[in-house]
């Protein structure tokens, strides 16, 4: 009778068993997700870390170091990518001192954006800074490419094309001597004293072109001969009758051309000093507004006869005075003449009688319809020139 009760607690071990292996599978689980938050955790604080390592050493220091190495580490150069040196260096830059510096530094000149840069740096004591030196050289092309410009230009030498060879040449030495800015531009003076005028010219070409300074009209005067300065008188003047879109008399704008004429001829006179062969048409359009003010003068082609001279007649154009019309807006196509008289009135421009326009330099004809004047002509008379 003892044995059976000791086979029945046996039985009662194995039945608890199966409950116990069933109740550590969630355990599992948990087990696995704690895993998961140790790890997130522990990505937390190395993300944290970084973060405060870079907070902690950034420094205006660090920036100043930044933008004098930005051409190496961004792999250009100011000379040709300037943009995207500044992009670079713009989205390294750690501090707001640095940022401040920086934005400076962009909006100074270069020759000042040198200076800034290396006394930064020698104040932080930062050994080297290449930008300095790239900041410098940008600079110096700069000046020398406006000199060439400058150089090549017969505006720096007024009537030049009026002296020998040897005056010339004198008043291009003087000027290098004394205006240039850039050493390599003053460096010029030596091989254009040994040369001829012919090798002179292409000296300055082949100067201008090496820094795509592609026009240098002074070259074109220093080769050529001597030009005999015309003792004509400077005058611009309508040569045809101006077409006009709107209430304004022919004469009445004839009238306002003419109280501008002296100084639009002071233009032209100006303009003879560095081309005294300067004569041509420029046709101009107008715009008038109802209080008869020119709100408006442009070139009406695109082949300007001289940009000085034209910038300057313009702006006479624009001080013209008409009375007021009735609007809304007029405008005028006014077809001048560039061109030197035997005398300050010269002979009137063609097609002036008929067209009712007269020549800018002498007095307006009669008003249309006058007793005993015929009324002009809608169309101009053929013009002798073309």
């Amino acid at each position: 009778m003892a044995d059976p009760p000791s086979t029945a607690p046996k039985k009662k071990k194995k039945s608890k068993a199966q409950p116990a292996a069933t109740v550590r599978a969630p355990g599992g689980d948990a087990g696995l997700l704690t895993a998961w938050r140790t790890w997130a955790l522990a990505g937390l604080v190395l993300v944290g870390g970084v973060v405060a390592w870079k907070l902690v050493g950034s420094s205006y220091k660090g920036d100043v170091e930044t933008i004098c190495n930005g051409e190496k580490a961004s792999g250009f150069t100011i000379a040709k990518d300037m943009s995207k040196v500044t992009q670079y260096v713009r989205s390294h830059l750690a501090t707001p001192e640095g940022n401040e510096l920086f934005s400076t530094l962009s909006d100074a000149k270069l020759v000042d954006r040198a200076k800034r840069l290396d006394t930064e740096a020698a104040n932080l004591k930062i050994g080297s800074c290449p930008m300095v030196a790239a900041y410098q050289q940008v600079a110096a092309e700069g000046d020398y490419r406006s000199d060439v410009q400058r150089l090549c230009s017969t505006v720096t030498f007024p009537k030049l094309a009026e002296q020998d060879d040897d005056t010339r040449l004198a008043r291009i030495e003087e000027w290098l001597d004394k205006s240039a800015k850039s050493p390599r531009t003053k460096e010029l003076a030596d091989p254009l004293r040994q040369g001829t005028p012919a090798d002179r010219a292409k000296l300055l070409r082949d100067t201008g072109v090496k820094i795509d300074v592609f026009s240098c009209d002074l070259a074109k005067v220093i080769e050529g001969p001597v030009v005999q300065r015309s003792k004509g008188f400077a005058q611009v003047r309508p040569y045809a009758e101006p077409q006009i879109n709107g209430v304004l008399a022919v004469d009445v704008l004839a009238k306002g051309l003419v109280d501008v004429t002296p100084a639009m001829n002071e233009c032209y006179r100006k303009a003879l000093d560095g081309k005294p062969d300067l004569e041509g048409k420029l046709a101009v359009k107008l715009k008038i507004d109802t209080t008869g003010k020119v709100t408006g003068a442009l070139p009406a082609d695109a082949n300007i006869l001289d940009k000085d001279v034209t910038t300057c007649i313009l702006s006479a154009l624009r001080t013209m005075k008409l009375p007021a019309n009735d609007g809304p807006m007029v405008t005028a196509l006014v077809p001048l003449q560039l061109t030197l008289s035997a005398s300050p009135g010269g002979a009137p421009a063609p097609g002036s009688s008929a067209s009712g326009a007269p020549s800018a330099s002498s007095a307006p004809s009669a008003k249309p319809g006058a007793p005993g004047k015929p009324a002009p002509s809608a169309r101009p008379a053929p013009s002798s020139n073309p």
